[in-house]
């Protein structure tokens, strides 16, 4: 069954989508602390650390599941126009950036990229709802990534604005998202200071 949706992932538009054991999934402390030290999302995001639940408590979770799924999903065509706007010599932004600090982004960049942003993400929610579909119930996803659903998020209020769109990263789970492409025999690279275009993002699909 898990190989219908491996098909649904692709026929979704996903790059690369391979069935894995969930054990092959490689969960690190070390990925949750480049989060609290080397992100400056964290603690401004309901879905990134410190708000997001341990990485001893993602590892229990883990153990209830035994197949995954690991996807590449394909970002929207970005146009020349958008490419040539935010160009490295453009000192404010980066397309994909995951080290971008969210408060020196100006609204029109953010609009721009929450758009990618979401288009990628319905992606991984029809996925979600495909394996829910197929008699996994308790299917859930991880974008990697932080969450861009709102340009300010509702940290101070302790509540998320879109509880049933909105998914944790993989990284604040502690998911070592290179060391899982690879055991799932996927290639991950990560975009360099001359190449404003993004990467392939990953997620992962925690199924039954």
């Amino acid at each position: 069954m898990p190989e219908v949706l491996k098909k649904a992932a692709l026929g979704l538009g996903c790059a690369e989508a391979k069935v894995i054991p969930a054990d092959q999934i490689v969960v690190e402390d070390r990925v949750r602390l480049r989060c609290m030290i080397g992100c400056p999302t964290y603690g401004r995001n309901l879905r990134c650390p410190p708000y997001a639940p341990s990485v001893d408590s993602f590892r229990k979770i883990l153990n209830d599941y035994s197949v995954a799924m690991v996807i590449r999903i394909k970002p929207p065509e970005i146009s020349e126009e958008l490419l040539e706007k935010y160009k490295p010599k453009n000192k404010d932004f980066r397309l994909w950036d995951r080290y971008q600090d969210p408060v020196t982004v100006t609204s029109t960049i953010w609009n721009d990229y929450s758009q990618i942003y979401k288009s990628m993400l319905m992606v991984l929610l029809e996925l979600e709802r495909a394996a829910f579909k197929q008699g996994y119930p308790l299917a859930t996803a991880f974008f990697g990534g932080k969450c861009m659903l709102c340009e300010k998020c509702n940290v101070e209020g302790g509540v998320c604005l879109y509880p049933l769109m909105s998914r944790y990263a993989s990284e604040a789970m502690g998911v070592n998202l290179l060391k899982t492409a690879e055991n799932a025999g996927m290639k991950l690279q990560f975009s360099n200071e001359d190449d404003p275009t993004p990467i392939t993002p990953m997620a992962i699909l925690l199924i039954d």
